[in-house]
């Protein structure tokens, strides 16, 4: 609401298949790469989908000792390369700020699994003493939160969200909350998640996988492609930011989280759930549906979702949803589930502060189920004084964050 905190984002860190440092992930996406490819990390034999959007990390590794190399999970250690590179983005830690004010939030999914699956088959065929301990060390799907505060010596509150594909959407909104309420006066926000042959395993099963890129909103999807990365935003009081000259890309304005209460997989197929959440964000920023110029859309490339997701859109805005554009980035970096929605919020800080909307790649015909203006194939510069981003998950996990030209 307009008496509340303002919440200012100015930092920005990515990792995930297109790059492992922010401007090149930026550029990649406007350039509109695909990330999209043959999984390494593990054996995807009788797959019907082998692919996915995994992150090289040779490069990254060589960055840190090997006793972190050794320890850290693949999900400990992008949230901490996004998380450095937010901080000197920031330029927060050199401006006398108390540490015991800045708190962490990330979303997460499966934190080390890959490697406690790699426990599990060595242990079940060779025996527990060939199994490696180092392996489950980090089990926890927080670790990478306490990582990330220990890093950085970072001594605010501190808090792991996991709520499927909305997760680190909803610790976006959970920094807001406590900035909002006085409690921090900045925060570390977003989230970190890896692959692993579970969750491969478990959508592959579920027939949601496509055995090519994916292609939202297209007229013949055949479902998503898993990814893996981590993006963190740095969020402050507004005042105290532009006190300190702070670049500001743009305005955290406001957030929602809902339940559908309707399947545990399947969306609300009438987009009525998903345009409660947009408005519930819209109210708690203070903002009406016709200030919203772009959707930045959770569009997974499943049949059932982006079907849903289109017609809540037009549930909220109207007969403006046919000419207000939207854009699906999953078809370049993969779905990156408890890190997804951070993926999409900084992506869309970047596209608000840069005037330029990344587009929806592999696109060959718009669902006519789907009528909403895709930015399909090639970026669209346009300015965008405000946005949402939906994340729209597992259980009707559904969430968005409103986000203004700062």
């Amino acid at each position: 609401m307009s008496d509340q905190k303002r919440i200012a984002i100015t930092g920005i860190g990515m990792i995930c298949a297109l790059g492992t440092q922010r401007e090149a992930v930026w550029a990649h996406m406007l350039e509109g790469h695909c990330g999209i490819g043959p999984v390494t990390l593990f054996d995807t034999e009788g797959y019907r989908s082998r692919i996915g959007a995994e992150v090289d990390l040779t490069e990254v590794q060589a960055r840190y000792t090997p006793y972190q190399r050794r320890r850290w999970s693949r999900s400990d250690l992008m949230g901490v390369v996004a998380a450095t590179e937010a901080l000197e983005d920031s330029g927060l830690l050199d401006s006398g700020i108390d540490r015991t004010r800045v708190g962490v939030m990330l979303g997460a999914g499966t934190g080390d699994l890959v490697r406690n699956e790699s426990y599990y088959f060595t242990m079940r065929r060779e025996g527990m003493d060939r199994a490696r301990p180092t392996w489950i060390h980090n089990h926890f799907s927080s670790t990478p939160v306490d990582v990330v505060a220990t890093h950085f010596g970072l001594e605010g509150m501190r808090s792991c969200l996991m709520a499927a594909c909305s997760s680190s959407t909803i610790a976006i909104g959970q920094a807001v909350d406590a900035i909002r309420r006085g409690r921090l006066d900045a925060a570390l926000a977003g989230g970190t998640d890896a692959l692993s042959r579970l969750t491969f395993a478990g959508f592959n099963a579920l027939r949601l996988m496509d055995p090519q890129p994916c292609r939202p909103f297209d007229a013949g999807r055949q479902g998503m492609n898993i990814g893996e990365g981590a993006a963190i935003l740095v969020l402050e009081d507004w005042d105290r930011a532009a006190r300190r000259g702070a670049h500001i890309y743009a305005e955290l304005a406001g957030y929602s989280f809902t339940c559908e209460a309707h399947h545990p997989t399947a969306p609300e197929p009438e987009g009525q759930a998903t345009g409660a959440t947009i408005r519930a964000a819209l109210a708690d920023a203070g903002v009406n549906a016709d200030e919203v110029t772009h959707v930045n859309a959770h569009g997974t490339a499943t049949p059932q979702n982006d079907k849903a997701e289109a017609r809540g859109v037009r549930v909220v805005f109207g007969d403006r949803a046919a000419a207000m554009p939207v854009t699906s980035l999953k078809a370049m970096f993969g779905h990156c589930l408890g890190a997804a929605g951070a993926m999409e919020a900084a992506a869309l800080a970047l596209t608000i502060d840069r005037h330029c909307i990344p587009p929806t790649i592999n696109h060959e015909r718009t669902d006519p189920e789907c009528p909403v203006d895709l930015v399909a194939n090639t970026p669209r510069e346009v300015p965008v004084p405000c946005a949402v981003s939906t994340s729209l998950a597992f259980g009707g996990n559904d969430s968005a964050l409103v986000l203004r030209h700062a």
